[in-house]
């Protein structure tokens, strides 16, 4: 009588087969379903609401992007999306809607973020990777896009995947480019 624990190798190598889908896709859904969730409850806890309830979707909206954008590397040989069509290649390839693209401080505008075209996945872990805008699609650039009035400060995501709230007065000290090597 065959072990009932044991499998055929026809069995495992269709368990082998099943498709494995990436830890950060389901990071990405859980953070997106805590975004929709704090959408949701922020309304109703007195405590929360105004200014810093905003800035509180505003870092959790650029934790979902820069786990997108993780994914997206994974997927496309450790390239970050082009700049001139990063919003509409993370939509495409990590299925975000459009609303994780929105500061909900903002008062205008399809998306409130940008990409820094200098930086790429071995730039410095410091380095600026995404920051808040005016309100435009596919948006890249360097400091001359931050919006800094809107919170007193800029959320940004940094290249090791870290987001930050940084004040309107150290803005100016945010790293964009990676420094060249003094000859």
């Amino acid at each position: 009588m065959p072990n009932r624990h044991s499998m055929s190798k026809t069995d495992k190598n269709a368990q082998d087969q099943k498709p494995k889908k990436s830890k950060l896709a389901i990071a990405i859904a859980i953070a997106g379903f805590l975004i929709i969730l704090v959408w949701l409850l922020l309304p109703t806890i007195p405590i929360i609401q105004g200014p810093l309830a905003r800035q509180i979707i505003c870092v959790g909206n650029l934790r979902v992007l820069g786990m997108a954008i993780m994914t997206y590397s994974e997927l496309n040989d450790g390239k970050y999306p082009t700049p001139d069509k990063w919003c509409d290649l993370l939509i495409e390839h990590v299925e975000l809607t459009e609303k994780s693209f929105v500061c909900p401080a903002a008062k205008e505008g399809r998306g409130h973020y940008a990409i820094n075209p200098n930086c790429e996945p071995n730039s410095p872990p410091d380095m600026v990777l995404l920051f808040e805008t005016k309100g435009g699609w596919n948006q890249f650039g360097g400091p001359e896009l931050l919006a800094g009035e809107r919170h007193k400060g800029c959320c940004i995501l940094f290249n090791d995947n870290h987001v930050q709230f940084v004040e309107k007065e150290r803005l100016s000290q945010l790293k964009w480019k990676v420094e060249e090597s003094k000859k």
